[in-house]
């Protein structure tokens, strides 16, 4: 991408995010989470803890999502990585309706992810969908430019998800991503991340409901940072603080 390209980029993401920080929020929710799991490859350790910090907000003219993992924040060897979601709704802005089928409303998608020696910026459509049942139901489709030397531009897709749901009188929800991107350069891999969780609402029982959950989260990490054969596949216990 060229040096003019990126610098539009970043200003769209910092205008999506300004204004809708000047404006007041039409809900948030921000969280902290830790996760436990054994079997990291191309990591400092294959055993690790990470702790998750995450924001959303929707606001007049569409939406944000933030978030940070910090690899092993207990240990001198800590890593992190972040990635930062504006969205701009066309319906918002306009007045209009860009319904269609299941589709509820169509939005300018940006991503920002900086972390491990590498900055990568995303840019494209994404479709938000009416699904009974879910929470919400996204798509986003983006081009994808990774900033390093030798780097091409490629695709990705990302749909996201949350469904809550009851057994009895117990509480749980189940989200998550996946990722699908393309090869980015000369021998690397196209990527597939694979992320579901499943919380129990421990909070729920002392009235209190959708403040704290316990439970599991898989991943599944299919040629690492475009490395040929190389493989997350875990399950990680998981809490998760929600304020």
């Amino acid at each position: 991408m060229a040096k003019s390209t990126r610098i539009f980029m970043i200003a769209l993401l910092v205008l999506a995010t300004g204004i809708g920080t000047a404006t007041a929020a039409q809900w948030s929710t921000t969280s902290m989470s830790l996760l436990k799991g054994s079997g990291y490859d191309l990591a400092s350790s294959e055993d690790a803890t990470i702790m998750t910090l995450e924001h959303a907000s929707g606001w007049k003219y569409g939406d944000s999502f933030l978030f940070f993992d910090i690899f092993q924040p207990f240990d001198k060897d800590t890593s992190i990585y972040g990635e930062w979601h504006p969205r701009l709704s066309f319906g918002k802005m306009t007045q209009k309706s860009y319904a269609f089928g299941p589709v509820k409303d169509v939005l300018l998608a940006t991503e920002l992810n900086v972390g491990y020696h590498n900055r990568v910026y995303l840019y494209g459509l994404g479709f938000d969908f009416d699904i009974p049942h879910f929470k919400f139901f996204t798509i986003n489709v983006f081009m994808r430019d990774a900033v390093r030397e030798g780097n091409e531009a490629t695709w990705q897709i990302s749909p996201s998800w949350n469904i809550p749901f009851t057994i009895g009188s117990a509480r749980f929800e189940c989200g998550g991503f996946i990722d699908y991107s393309g090869a980015d350069s000369e021998g690397s891999e196209s990527q597939l991340i694979i992320v579901p969780q499943v919380l129990l609402d421990v909070s729920n029982f002392a009235g209190a409901p959708q403040n704290f959950y316990v439970g599991i989260e898989y991943q599944y990490w299919q040629n690492k940072y475009g490395v040929k054969d190389a493989e997350d596949n875990l399950v990680q216990a998981m809490a998760k603080w929600v304020f």
